[in-house]
């Protein structure tokens, strides 16, 4: 992945990408092949995160203003991986959310479950989009970090419809209810359909 033995290293393939003369707008590093087994998917995308964390100490965004989307944020935030003795904390995007904005890059972060994020990270977040969260403490993360947002109006958050989303931040006087578009090609996000496959079983 970083080394120069390799024909196309990551790290060179991030660089090529804020060069000048690069017209691609995105640069999106899937992991879905990478074993979860010894945290090396954690391990991975922490070393990914130090490289945009150098990147914006040296400057490097001030022209060039970045945002790193990070999906299933709470599987890489917040983690520690090694034995008790050698315990290592992985908190280059917790860094990167903490001081990074006045370097020029930015973190979206995308998540299922709030309550596995660092209080300290979300209230690092400018803007919430936040769709149906039906977890008690999910709600009360949500209001801790967001101050726009009491107890009454998160109550409604678990009866949102798909699609639906509550839009909070320090830009919006007030939370905003608004319907997200379904998108032209729709992901694969479907569960199993049991009642089809266990069909012929019944």
């Amino acid at each position: 992945m970083f080394g120069d033995e390799l024909k196309n290293p990551l790290s060179e393939i991030i660089e090529k990408f804020y060069e000048p003369d690069n017209e691609n707008k995105v640069l999106r590093i899937c992991l879905s092949g990478i074993l979860t087994e010894f945290s090396a998917r954690e391990i991975l995308t922490n070393a990914i995160g130090r490289i945009f964390l150098s990147k914006a100490r040296k400057g490097d965004f001030r022209k060039m203003p970045s945002i790193l989307f990070l999906d299933e944020a709470h599987g890489f935030i917040g983690k520690t991986f090694g034995a008790e003795d050698f315990r290592a904390k992985l908190d280059s995007f917790e860094t990167i959310a903490k001081e990074c904005r006045k370097y020029g890059l930015n973190l979206c972060l995308a998540t299922q479950r709030p309550r596995d994020l660092p209080e300290g990270v979300i209230s690092q977040m400018g803007t919430l989009l936040v769709h149906r969260l039906s977890n008690d403490r999910d709600r009360e993360m949500v209001e801790r970090a967001c101050g726009e947002i009491d107890r009454s109006a998160s109550s409604f958050l678990p009866n949102l419809q798909p699609g639906e989303v509550v839009l909070l931040g320090v830009d919006f006087p007030i939370p905003m209810t608004i319907q997200i578009g379904m998108p032209e090609t729709r992901p694969k996000s479907d569960g199993a359909n049991f009642q089809e496959c266990w069909n012929d079983l019944l």
